[in-house]
């Protein structure tokens, strides 16, 4: 593959990962709006971001095994080309539920190419080029994230609800041209000798299932009849799951390959600090407004020290991961500055929470790549698919569970006193330590097992 091939490649790899979650930001500011629009009510609305990322979340190790069998340049291209379409289409919606089935048939294009991104960039890209390649794509989610909220915005102030889904078409025709042309085909892996549709409809529901609870948990009361019965589907559905797969010869999870620890390791630091990331994004501006009392403007302009310092650190530590080793850049950006804001959280000053929003995003950028380059690293290539898929899923887990745990604890303290907010403030940054801690000491197990491993083969051929 010439230098040329892989530079525009790489383009349309990371306008789909720049596009698919700057639209599902996008509308959030708008779902008022909606409303009035089409004479529905709210909880509806609320459909058109949250059945967007439960499709998306649900469908991504589905997507990532079909790309394992089928191809992963099919299922990339296909998808944008369906996610394209569907961006069109939703815009000449006439009810809402014309709306809603349209964005999940957007969703679904958003999938594709969601779980298969990771895959293309492992088999097709050299070892010494893959981490900062994706150290690249990080920074294009990343970006896509923090842009569509303000976008969203603009969109709403001044132009009408339709541009909330064209205004992006534009750059998906050039997305999907570029992957037509430039995204190679590569040699079909061995395919599997059947694919397990009963295990990978058990754990969609499953996926959904949780998720659902943890979006709706603040809304519905974390202790009422409603929870209380999706928790206890959930739990059936986990059981039936691992008793379906466990009498498979070809299960639809590649279990082997999750039995390597720098796979399990790997998949459970990209859900933990995508957790603490969106913790902190979440959380952070309503402390700005209630605590700092700096205006809505300010905030957004503060809260930007999170993507560009992921912006800059990103591709840095893919380059060096290619280089040097993976481990120290993660261990290095699971930094300690949940713990900060757990113990200082008072007394920081405006620059100094600043500083702390670069570190976060600093860490997330040392993290990424990195991780995502290790972790593919120990997969076998029959099942890179499937594992992208899985990596895909922790990131979009990660921010759900980020928001809803930050959103979660603060739930009922927004009308007391001050002294009680800052103490739910605190008490959410505690639990963020908590969780980083977690993180901390899956990693180092991981390591210790694999260094067991290493020196037992030395062994062996000595």
């Amino acid at each position: 593959m010439s230098q040329r091939q892989r530079f525009f490649m790489m383009i349309a790899i990371c306008l789909g990962a720049f596009l698919s979650h700057f639209t599902a930001g996008i509308v959030n500011v708008s779902l008022p709006q909606f409303t009035s629009i089409f004479q529905t009510e709210l909880a509806i609305a609320q459909w058109i971001t949250t059945g967007y990322l439960l499709v998306i979340a649900s469908l991504l190790p589905f997507m990532g095994k079909l790309g394992d069998r089928y191809g992963h340049r099919v299922l990339h291209n296909y998808g944008f080309l369906l996610f394209t379409v569907s961006s069109v289409l939703v815009a000449f919606s006439t009810t809402i539920t014309m709306l809603l089935m349209l964005r999940i048939v957007q969703a679904v294009g958003a999938a594709m190419f969601q779980a298969t991104n990771i895959a293309l960039i492992a088999m097709l890209l050299p070892k010494e080029m893959r981490g900062r390649a994706m150290g690249i794509m990080s920074t294009a989610v990343a970006l896509g994230g923090m842009t569509g909220p303000i976008a969203g915005g603009m969109i709403a102030s001044w132009l009408s609800w339709e541009w909330l889904f064209l205004i992006h078409v534009p750059v998906a025709i050039l997305a999907t041209g570029l992957a037509f042309r430039y995204i190679p085909s590569h040699k079909q892996t061995k395919k599997a000798r059947s694919l397990d549709l009963v295990g990978a409809g058990l754990f969609m529901l499953l996926v959904s299932s949780v998720i659902m609870a943890i979006s709706n948990g603040n809304g519905w009361g974390w202790d009422s009849q409603g929870m209380l019965i999706l928790f206890g589907g959930v739990l059936v559905l986990a059981g039936a799951f691992v008793w379906w797969e466990r009498r498979q010869s070809v299960p639809f999870l590649p279990v082997a390959v999750f039995r390597l620890s720098a796979v399990s390791s790997g998949l459970f630091i990209s859900f933990t600090s995508f957790v603490l990331a969106n913790l902190v994004l979440v959380v952070m501006p309503f402390y700005l407004h209630d605590q700092a009392h700096v205006s809505p403007l300010t905030a957004g302009y503060m809260m930007t020290a999170y993507p560009l310092m992921l912006a800059l650190t990103g591709p840095f530590s893919g380059w060096a991961s290619d280089r040097y080793r993976a481990r120290p850049l993660i261990f290095a950006g699971l930094g300690a500055g949940m713990t900060v804001l757990a113990i200082w959280l008072e007394v920081l000053s405006t620059v100094e929470i600043i500083a702390l929003l670069a570190l976060v995003g600093a860490g997330m950028g040392l993290i990424a790549s990195p991780n995502n380059s290790y972790i593919m690293r120990h997969v076998p290539l029959e099942h890179a698919g499937a594992i992208g898929g899985m990596i895909a899923l922790t990131r979009n887990a990660g921010m759900v569970v980020g928001a809803a745990l930050g959103l979660g604890m603060m739930n009922g303290e927004s009308n007391q006193a001050v002294q009680p907010m800052i103490d739910a403030y605190r008490a959410v940054f505690e639990a963020g330590g908590l969780i980083w801690l977690s993180g901390l000491l899956v990693w180092w197990y991981a390591g210790s097992l694999e260094r067991q491993k290493k020196r037992g083969t030395e062994v062996e051929k000595a």
